[in-house]
């Protein structure tokens, strides 16, 4: 936990002075988060409780009502403490000083810093508590889908304050339980601030979500990320072959952050499914399609009715339909490979097809086979999900 009282531990901030609010020292942070903008546009619902506002007050340039109205109602929202760079003003207006003794609300001044440099060491010093944790509610909201471009716009400057003209999300998905894996991240990126300065960790379920930031300079593909980040995993201590690791495509918008976070996230799964590595969004091929439909309640409870019937059956019957059904499904819908793959005889095979053709009520159908390899592999990504 932070509390607003550790700002003073930050190395690059110029000058760090305490102004107003000095009750409020013991105040815990939990984001830094940037305002730069006009406040007749402003959104005062996207401050919380906890969030640390730093501003250069540029938009009220010259006008000290501005800079007392915008203040006054963000203090009012109930944020954490404010963070002003000197450079447009070198004083603030009286009733936002008293307003900040009265609610316990930290200002501090401070100089010449790159406001971006301060935004970025406030969030290492945030993160560096919480081993990573802290987006899980962004992260769910953004794979959810249904957010407007200025939402997910809204869900990007939250997790990357700073901005990054270019960025690429990997997911690292762990075989089993990796208890020290964000530890032995964090502990490598404390030796190595560029690359620190360089990338957002955030631990979501149990995968370890990774932004690559880049600028307009840094013509990296996807690919070469991942190359740079198995190197920096291999200095970490971390093995690679414990990992499954799902690579997004570079992009530029960050109105196109849910796109990128499926990406990487599909992409592990599917290494997973696969008995990958690691894989490019771009190798994600019927999974694209099959890991969304698989996170749909309707489609769920269809696919598994039908495996309980097939199961079912099975133990009423001493038979072996799911087994074949499934070995069908892996042998590429080929009768002799999935006769070999079960040591039968191929009618054997065809007999077991043709019961659980009945059981689905699809004898005089021709997408029975197209509907039984869909829930096959529907159910084996909904039974990998139960393990996560």
């Amino acid at each position: 936990m932070i509390h607003i009282k550790e700002l003073y531990r930050l190395q690059r901030l110029m000058n760090l002075r305490l102004i107003a609010g000095q009750s409020g020292l013991e105040r815990t942070l939990t984001a830094a988060v940037l305002f730069e903008y006009d406040p007749s546009r402003m959104q005062l619902p996207d401050f919380y409780r906890g969030d640390l506002v730093v501003t250069t007050l540029a938009y009220a340039r010259g006008d000290e009502q501005l800079v007392s109205q915008s203040l006054l109602a963000l203090m009012n929202q109930g944020i954490a403490g404010l963070l002003v760079k000197t450079a447009y003003f070198r004083s603030l207006p009286g009733d936002v000083i008293a307003q900040a003794d009265r609610l316990g609300t930290p200002i501090f001044l401070f100089d010449d810093t790159y406001i971006e440099e301060v935004i970025l060491e406030v969030t290492e010093l945030i993160r560096g508590k919480r081993h990573f944790i802290g987006f899980d509610e962004e992260i769910d909201e953004l794979l959810r889908g249904g957010l407007t471009a200025e939402q997910v716009r809204g869900k990007f400057d939250r997790i990357d304050p700073a901005g990054s003209a270019r960025y690429c999300l990997l997911a690292l998905y762990p075989h089993e339980h990796m208890p020290r894996l964000d530890e032995q991240i964090y502990a490598m990126l404390c030796e190595e601030p560029d690359a620190a300065r360089q990338l957002i960790c955030m631990r979501w379920k149990r995968m370890l979500l990774v932004l690559r930031r880049m600028n307009d300079e840094q013509a990296l593909d996807g690919g070469a990320v991942l190359q740079e980040i198995c190197a920096l995993l291999m200095r970490a201590g971390v093995r690679l072959d414990a990992l499954h690791i799902g690579v997004s495509s570079v992009r530029t918008e960050r109105s196109m952050l849910s796109e990128a976070l499926s990406e990487a996230v599909y992409a592990a799964r599917t290494a997973r499914l696969k008995g990958n590595a690691t894989l490019d969004s771009s190798e994600l091929g019927l999974y694209a399609y099959l890991l969304p439909i698989a996170e749909n309640a309707f489609a769920r409870q269809w696919c598994m009715q039908t495996i309980r019937n097939i199961r079912q059956y099975d133990a009423e019957n001493k038979a072996n339909l799911e087994a074949t059904a499934r070995a069908y499904v892996l042998s590429d819908m080929e009768i002799a490979a999935t006769a070999k793959a079960l040591y039968q005889h191929p009618n054997t095979v065809r007999y077991r097809l043709t019961k659980i053709q009945k059981l689905m009520q699809m004898e005089d159908s021709a997408m029975f086979l197209p509907m039984l390899s869909l829930t096959i592999q529907l159910a084996s990504i909904m039974e990998d999900a139960l393990e996560r």
